[in-house]
């Protein structure tokens, strides 16, 4: 998936990609935890900071992060915040690493991982919609054309897909889940999702979640690289 992430900042203008850059750092905190929307240090938007940094050479503390995460408590975090915590603290050893020797050991790290959470974090349980199916989809051996065609049902035809059957508008969120486990499959989507990217990519660097939003965060900064890093 980091791959995925590299291949999309990879596709950024030399403009594009200094206002994306800027807008990362500007989520940034002193302790190098990234802040939620409320301004306030987050493990869970730190998670996306520290891969978005990786993936676009922006620099970190190395003794910083650490300190960071042996502050945190990690016997109160939920099971959502356990996986996000395991996340983090293979992004920190993949930092410490020479950059020509980490991309295929984070994939084999930490690529199941990640999709495990995306499970956690969107079915809630019940294992049904957009993300659950995407990130079955992506760990499944074989091309599974049960779970493609409900994929391929969810996308609007502004590019974008849906969470869930009966949401009107699509969100990049399931856009960039969606679209990552479509092109692991080698499956192209019904519709062109450049002009989804576009009408969600603002003027300060960031993504939003879809058109009713006018603030990003690192979360959604994750998923519009991710989108532009699997278009077939």
């Amino acid at each position: 998936m980091l791959q995925a992430l590299q291949r999309g900042a990879e596709q950024l203008s030399a403009d594009a990609r200094q206002r994306v850059c800027q807008y990362v750092n500007s989520q940034r905190m002193t302790d190098e935890a990234f802040m939620n929307r409320g301004g306030q240090p987050d493990l869970y938007y730190t998670m996306f900071g520290w891969m978005l940094c990786y993936v676009l050479g922006i620099g970190t503390d190395s003794s910083r992060r650490k300190a960071y995460l042996k502050a945190i408590e990690t016997t109160e975090l939920d099971a959502l915040h356990q996986t996000v915590f395991t996340v983090c603290k293979q992004i920190d050893s993949l930092m410490s690493l020479p950059r020509f020797m980490s991309p295929s050991l984070l994939e084999r790290a930490s690529g199941d991982t990640i999709l495990r959470f995306f499970d956690i974090y969107q079915s809630h349980g019940s294992g049904e919609g957009t993300n659950a199916w995407a990130a079955r989809l992506a760990i499944t051996q074989d091309n599974d054309s049960g779970l493609v065609d409900k994929l391929l049902s969810m996308q609007h035809e502004t590019g974008g897909f849906k969470a869930h059957e009966g949401i009107v508008l699509p969100d990049m969120l399931s856009t960039g889940v969606a679209l990552f486990a479509l092109y692991e499959k080698g499956v192209t989507p019904k519709y062109d999702v450049r002009p989804f990217i576009e009408a969600h990519w603002q003027d300060d660097g960031s993504f939003v979640a879809t058109l009713l939003d006018e603030q990003g965060d690192v979360e959604y900064e994750f998923y519009g690289l991710l989108t532009l890093g699997c278009l077939l």
